[in-house]
């Protein structure tokens, strides 16, 4: 999801809301990965930096910008919630990291014996608490992991942050220290979350230079290496040679191209935003089926249901009706109108009796089957109160503030936040943006991907290959 930032105003929100909530709304906010907006709002808030709740928002903050020495004095300066389990955890790490390993030791030792660590966090713990590197690489997954992970020069990689939340796709997006290919597939994902802007992500994707011969064999690369994520950026750059008139139908083709290799809902969704205004500038080119249709998907990824009927409808040509289309592109023209309706039931109506057929549309039900939840089930916990809290006091900014939240998770299930998300945004008074999110919902349980689970056990930790190798060798640009 990426919508605006919902209109908040901070004298209400500062009158009516109390240091404790105020501290967990900056804390979800930062879990989610909108750093920035928390930080806006941190400076207007009552809640002072010393409070748990704020404090840890402020400590994740640290923890994600590299600022580990930071994040370890806000945790000695405590005066009270340091039983907490992300301040144990993190004192482990702190300890370590001052040189204290008896009491790193200690205390790793009491969060075991209290069962209060998955398999997971005791393999960063005891990485932090030893300095001993695992043969085995953890899957990321929150602002800690994400620090030991970097202080211990762990070879990460798209495979080990796909689990990733919000905050930390967000930190490694930004992290030069990381291989580019990494950096595209977590902005790709933070773009999909939207936590990320599509500057970000264009910025990484025309960072580096290929050689010429790269570019003129974008296509058969593409072909060949589309799981790569360097390849969304070799195809960005060919497309952006292609600016004379005369290259319009193959630049279509090209974008149609690079579209196609969205093999999950947050690339895909990145693809389409990225490529929003040169799909828009389209109108009236001849493409052909299978362009039309990834283009109307495209266009409903960005909210608009006019541009997407009008491709839809480039589907069916001017027979108008679908029994002029092969049985497979029949089907999916009637899948695309089908998620259409979730967005736009007039328009889709429209379209659907042009074309001949019935709309089946999407419960609700449905649409969020295949959504995503947050690891962190105490984060969780916070987002819920204040929905709630918004809900029943009237509180429109707080509404949307709870929305976004609730949307950046990266854990399997999802039930509960895709609720949150749902009534919050009508609670804010945004319902066209509620139809966006049950669009995207529907949308991404259209695709193969499992959404991997978190659990306690080994499969949630995978044998180190060396990170990515990037097959492209991309030069940097000077």
């Amino acid at each position: 999801m990426s919508p605006s930032s919902p209109e908040f105003d901070p004298a209400a929100e500062r009158s009516r809301a109390g240091p404790s909530l105020g501290g967990k709304k900056l804390l979800a906010l930062t879990l989610a990965g909108l750093g920035d907006e928390a930080r806006t709002i941190s400076s207007i808030s009552t809640a002072s930096r010393t409070e748990p709740w704020a404090g840890q928002a402020e400590a994740v903050s640290d923890l994600l910008g590299g600022d580990i020495a930071a994040a370890c004095r806000r945790n000695a300066n405590l005066s009270s919630g340091r039983d907490e389990t992300f301040w144990v955890q993190l004192r482990v790490f702190c300890y370590a990291v001052a040189g204290e390993i008896d009491a790193a030791d200690l205390t790793l030792g009491i969060l075991r014996e209290q069962g209060a660590l998955d398999e997971v966090e005791m393999a960063f713990l005891t990485t932090a608490a030893t300095g001993m590197v695992s043969k085995t690489t953890p899957m990321v997954r929150n602002a800690l992991q994400y620090a030991i992970s970097r202080k211990f020069n762990f070879p990460l990689s798209p495979q080990l942050l796909s689990e990733a939340d919000a905050g930390v796709l967000v930190a490694a997006a930004n992290d030069t220290a990381l291989d580019l290919a990494t950096r595209i597939a977590s902005a790709e994902r933070a773009v999909g979350m939207g936590v990320l802007p599509i500057s970000t992500l264009s910025g990484l994707l025309g960072s580096t230079g290929f050689d010429v011969s790269l570019l003129s064999n974008a296509v058969t690369i593409a072909s060949e290496q589309g799981d790569d994520p360097l390849t969304d950026a070799l195809l960005y750059q060919s497309v952006a040679a292609m600016s004379a008139p005369e290259f319009l139908r193959d630049k279509a083709q090209r974008i149609s191209l690079a579209l196609g290799l969205g093999d999950n809902f947050y690339r895909a969704y990145s693809l389409s935003l990225l490529y929003a205004d040169e799909i828009a500038s389209f109108e009236g080119t001849i493409v052909t089926v299978d362009e039309a249709s990834r283009f109307a998907l495209a266009r409903m990824a960005v909210g608009d249901s006019v541009g997407a009927g009008q491709w839809l409808a480039a589907m069916v040509g001017a027979n108008g009706a679908i029994s002029a289309l092969p049985e497979a592109q029949a089907m999916v023209f009637i899948d695309h109108v089908n998620l259409l309706t979730v967005l736009d039931p007039q328009t889709a109506a429209q379209i659907a009796r042009a074309a001949g057929v019935s709309v089946l549309g999407l419960e609700p039900a449905q649409a969020y089957q295949h959504i995503n939840g947050l690891h962190d089930q105490s984060a969780l916990a916070h987002i819920t109160e204040a929905a709630f809290d918004a809900a029943l006091e009237g509180k429109q900014g707080q509404a949307g503030l709870a929305a976004l939240a609730a949307s950046a998770g990266n854990a399997s299930g999802g039930e509960v936040e895709s609720v949150i998300v749902s009534q919050s945004l009508r609670a804010a008074g945004l319902s066209l943006l509620q139809r966006r999110y049950a669009f995207e919902k529907a949308w991404a349980a259209t695709f193969a991907e499992p959404v991997a689970e978190i659990a306690s056990g080994p499969e949630t930790v995978v044998e180190d290959q060396g990170g990515l190798m990037p097959r492209l060798k991309p030069r940097r640009l000077q």
